[in-house]
């Protein structure tokens, strides 16, 4: 009876070791196709950057209400902590697990990737200057300094913290630097929204696209540098966001996002939509990773609490 008992042990405790071991490798690779985009892409990887449909005119009611509504809701979009079941593929691997997921914009994160018995095994946060790392089999902390390459460094993410966080908030801004350029009516009734590089200085308030800088003619970029690279926004007949393509020089596409399976949030004093199933391609590196949220709460601020991981006076434990 106690030999049975002992193995018993054995198994949950080696269960559990595995889990623990298995937690670093889940999150790098996590991390590694949360944009889906490496600086390894190969130069054949292009898209076709020729829009369908039609050109609108500059002042379109339909395109301005549609994209004024959703850059209102994405200022206004600012932080969320839920769970979600996070499924990734590519050619040698296929992982499956839950997730604890915290961010606030501008540049703040938290993964948890949970273990068997519904324990942390593993946590990477960012606050925005510093990272830190918990791995539970260890106990141990690693912390270090924001740099822009720090994804690059630490999971070969060629993207800043900023822009996987607003993937994840479900309202994702056009990047810094860009220019609004275009807008299409694609022949299935989709909008298509082109943001480029410009090619010219713009006024300093064309830097950041937002709803005072709409129809200013001051702030729009050819169309015609799309080749330099760019974005390009999505939305489908109901308004919202469907679909994001960031294109680099050459045409070249470096991830697509797709948001889909929208739903009200319960709970909330202003319903506000939310894409439940968020899918990110990198078509050259052929890998994809879909988070299915479970649980989502949006919030105006989290704790700076969450965002510091830290051993705690005596104890490898984390707060």
């Amino acid at each position: 009876m106690s030999q049975i008992s002992a193995a018993s042990r054995n198994g949950v405790a080696n269960r559990k070791c595995a889990a623990s071991q298995n937690a670093a490798l889940v999150l790098g690779i996590l991390l590694s196709f949360l944009i889906a985009g490496c600086r390894g892409i190969s130069p054949g990887t292009s898209v076709d950057t020729h829009l369908l449909g039609r050109k609108l005119p500059r002042g379109d009611q339909r395109a301005d209400r549609v994209l004024r509504q959703y850059l209102e809701t994405s200022i206004a979009r600012s932080a969320l902590r839920g769970s979600a079941r996070v499924a990734l593929e590519g050619p040698d691997f296929k992982l499956n697990r839950p997730q604890r997921i915290l961010v606030e914009r501008p540049d703040r994160l938290r993964f948890e990737i949970i273990g068997l018995f519904d324990q942390i095994a593993a946590m990477l946060a960012v606050d925005g200057d510093h990272f830190g790392f918990y791995d539970a089999q260890t106990g141990e902390v690693s912390r270090g300094a924001v740099t822009p390459s720090l994804l690059w460094d630490l999971a070969k993410i060629d993207l800043d913290i900023a822009q996987v966080v607003g993937i994840l908030l479900g309202a994702p801004r056009p990047s810094h630097g860009l220019a609004q350029s275009s807008a299409w009516l694609e022949p299935e009734g989709r909008l298509a929204f082109v943001f480029v590089r410009p090619d010219k200085r713009l006024p300093e308030h064309c830097r950041e696209i937002s709803g005072s800088t709409l129809g200013d003619p001051l702030c729009f970029g050819s169309e015609d540098v799309l080749k330099h690279g760019g974005e390009l926004f999505y939305f489908g007949l109901s308004g919202r966001l469907v679909e994001i393509r960031s294109l680099e020089r050459g045409g070249r596409l470096r991830y697509e996002v797709a948001f889909e399976d929208y739903q009200l949030l319960a709970g909330d004093d202003t319903p506000a939509e939310f894409p439940n199933r968020v899918t990110i391609r990198s078509p050259a590196a052929g890998s994809l990773a879909r988070f299915v949220w479970r649980r989502v709460m949006l919030a105006d601020e989290l704790s700076d609490r969450f965002f510091d991981i830290r051993p705690r006076a005596n104890s490898n434990r984390v707060r």
